[in-house]
């Protein structure tokens, strides 16, 4: 929305900063290892999150933080004193330069500037090479990291400008400076461009410390958040929104189209209405075969025990022979986060054979893959699949096959073995690791091999989709649209239940990306509290190097907190079957985490190939915004906020009810200390929910059981 009655500012405010010649750069010396900086870093001292987070108790040297800080909270950006201080600061700044570079200048080019204070384990200096100005917010960006897990040292007023002693600082100087020029001042396009890339350059140096999902402004006390900046960090000239909601608000997304099963699958209902014939199955066997075929053992295992349960219901009411058992035989798969459990004993135990012997090498680099060149055709994958299928006695004699991860797996096991007695779920991406697997040139002999499955198995009701966007995903990427059918997690309810035993929350399966930043903070905000009198929650961190907790042991605590890695994950429908109390990101902050690392689900870290088209699908939904575009290979917090929201709207994060939601690192410590009594409502309606969940996917299992038997 254009500003309200802008004045022209004094000359003086519009002094240009420095000008860059690049757009935003992501460097790799970024992310460095934050797993060993958490596990290194000393406890935080009570002072440390008012530091780190909003530049106080820096010393008399920085009374130039908390006056600016004060000014952006009391008049906001446009303020007098605001800007005042901000270019006040920004002309220090200048100078610190044009005597840098005056210095590299004399030096033949390029110079290696040492951080001060900074050093290695081994006792040497920190250094970064400068090369131009687009590199300088590399050293804060070291400074910013030394701030969140380090013991920084005191740096001074006149060192980087005094912005070393407060990183985030130069973001929010230069974003007012910034602000005044766009909104207020009449440059011209190229000028304003130049303006652009120095401010993209700063926020994605700084503020996407570590790994683009720090929450750094959303737990802190500027008045801004890194969406309210992010929203304004364009070129368009005298557009300026005070909040993201502001910008939301003035700009809408069109809200999700959502249908039930029962919508997209009338084959199924025809086939109820004729009777489901459930012979084949029930009677005359002591075990029923069934063939699990999936990487992910923890889907696995949803899959068995919601069939196991649809089968108890179905043989029990029309064969009086509830005690239905089943033989199961996984193929394919990895145990994941189920390593070291029970349950991840037992699929062990029925694994018939394992990803690396079938396709000769690790599916992920996580496992050991490698970057070499693509092994194998589709037509030698489907062979082998086919001959595979005639020498497993299991598989040969299943009465149903379920068939998930990969995608790409499923569509070459139906191309292998026929439609039989094949049931295909839907979870990640359709192509996810399908460029390292076969790679671009195999794609025209892979579609034809999409269609038919679309053309067999959905018109029979018997693909369906655990995730709402996965199902969007596959309709816009191949014209085939499963039914929306949640997943349960039934074997998690069979064996634990919500029964808390303190008032401790624990942190789940946290050892994620971007995790050890957001853990870092909320030590920092814990020990500021202590020290003010006030007791959060004690938070408990599920740290992967010890043992795997069980899900009695997971349902104790007072209520579990999850930070998402992707848009969908199989841990969400694990809490709702504990009917734990669950706290996760509300938006827009949960857009920082379920979009970077969206590999799986199309996304910037995995290849380009997985959000390849089908040349020929027909039927393909309109949606207003793709879903591959906004998740290209660099991260642009400036520009795609209408295609997130967008999508975000498709993620269970969003969909599913009766989460507890937090817009901040703060804000979460603050909700997860919730009383028992307010913990033991949200379980209630948490467990009414999956029972309503339960009702109706096992209705649809029943049936797509049958629909495979017919």
């Amino acid at each position: 929305m254009p500003a309200a009655a802008p004045h022209v500012l004094p000359a003086s405010l519009l002094r240009p900063f420095a000008l860059v010649a690049g757009l935003l750069r992501i460097s790799a010396e970024r992310a460095g290892d934050e797993e060993s900086w958490l596990k290194d870093a000393d406890p935080p001292t009570p002072e440390r999150a008012a530091a780190f987070l909003d530049c106080e108790g820096l010393g008399s040297d920085h009374i130039f933080w908390p006056l600016f800080r004060q000014a952006l909270l009391a008049e906001g950006v446009f303020g007098e004193t605001t800007l005042e201080l901000a270019v006040r600061k920004w002309t220090e700044y200048e100078s610190f330069q044009e005597d840098l570079f005056r210095r590299r200048d004399s030096e033949g080019g390029e110079m290696v500037m040492v951080v001060p204070g900074l050093t290695f384990a081994n006792g040497s200096a920190l250094e970064t090479r400068i090369a131009d100005l687009i590199d300088l917010p590399l050293v804060l960006q070291k400074a910013q990291f030394s701030h969140l897990f380090d013991d920084p040292p005191k740096w001074g007023p006149n060192e980087f400008a005094g912005f070393l002693a407060c990183p985030v600082g130069f973001v929010l100087v230069q974003y007012v400076i910034f602000l005044a020029n766009k909104v207020r001042a009449q440059l011209d396009l190229q000028t304003l461009k130049e303006y652009w890339e120095a401010m993209l350059n700063a926020f994605g140096s700084i503020y996407s410390v570590p790994n683009y999902v720090l929450d750094h402004s959303e737990s802190a006390n500027w008045g801004l958040t890194s969406t309210d900046i992010a929203v304004n960090i364009n070129t368009e000239p005298g557009v300026y929104y005070p909040s993201y909601e502001d910008y939301c608000f003035h700009r809408p997304v069109p809200r999700p189209r959502l249908t039930a099963w029962n919508e997209d699958s009338p084959s199924l209902l025809e086939l109820e209405a004729s009777g489901p014939d459930y012979s084949a199955l029930c009677s005359g066997r002591s075990k029923i075969p069934i063939a699990l075929i999936g990487e992910h053992g923890p889907v696995n295992l949803d899959h068995l025990s919601t069939i196991r349960a649809a089968l108890k219901e179905a043989c029990g009411k029309d064969y009086q022979d509830p005690s239905v058992e089943v033989e199961a035989g996984h193929f394919f798969t990895y145990l994941w986060a189920l390593e070291g459990t029970k349950e991840g004993d037992a699929l062990r135990a029925t694994l018939r054979i394992s990803w690396e012997e079938f396709w000769g090498e690790p599916l992920t680099k996580s496992r050991g893959r490698t970057d070499g060149l693509p092994r194998w055709t589709v037509a030698a994958a489907v062979a082998a699949l086919r001959g595979f299928a005639k020498r497993e006695p299991l598989l040969r004699r299943s009465r149903l096959q379920i068939c998930c991860e990969p995608l790409w797996l499923c569509v070459l096991l139906h191309a292998a073995m026929g439609s039989g007695h094949l049931l295909v779920r839907v979870s990640m991406c359709l192509l996810h690791a399908f460029a390292h697997i076969f790679g671009e040139q195999e794609l025209p002999a892979f579609w034809p091999l999409v269609r038919a499955l679309g053309e067999d198995l959905q018109k029979q009701g018997r693909l369906s989709a655990a995730a709402t966007i996965s199902a969007e995903m596959l309709n816009y990427q191949s014209g085939i649209r499963p039914a929306y059918v949640p997943a349960l997690s039934l074997h998690v309810a069979a064996s634990a239940q919500y029964a808390p035993t303190s008032a401790d929350v624990l942190f789940f399966r946290f050892r994620l990306p971007g995790a050890p930043g957001f853990i870092r903070i909320l030590e920092m905000l814990s020990a500021e509290a202590r020290a003010q009198g006030v007791n959060f929650a004690k938070i408990v961190i599920m740290d992967a190097t010890q043992k795997s907790l069980s899900f009695a042991e997971i349902s104790s605590f007072r209520a579990l907190a999850l930070l998402p890695h992707v848009p969908y994950a199989q841990r969400l429908p694990d809490v709702f079957a504990l009917n734990s109390p669950t706290l996760v990101p509300a938006l827009p902050l949960l857009q920082k985490y379920v979009w970077p690392y969206a590999g799986p689900f199309c996304g910037r870290t995995d290849s380009e190939l997985s959000q390849a088209l089908d040349p020929m699908a027909a039927n393909t939904t309109s949606h207003p915004y793709s879903p591959f575009t906004f998740q290209g290979k660099i991260f642009q917090p400036d520009r795609f906020n209408e295609d997130r929201r967008y999508w975000v709207q498709y993620t269970e994060w969003e969909l599913w009810p009766h989460l507890i939601r937090f817009r901040s690192a703060r804000e979460m410590l603050q909700l997860a200390t919730m009383t028992q009594a307010e913990a033991s409502v949200i379980s209630t309606r948490m467990r009414q929910h999956h029972e309503e969940l339960r009702r109706s996917s096992l209705h649809w299992w029943r049936l797509a059981a049958a629909a495979a038997l017919h």
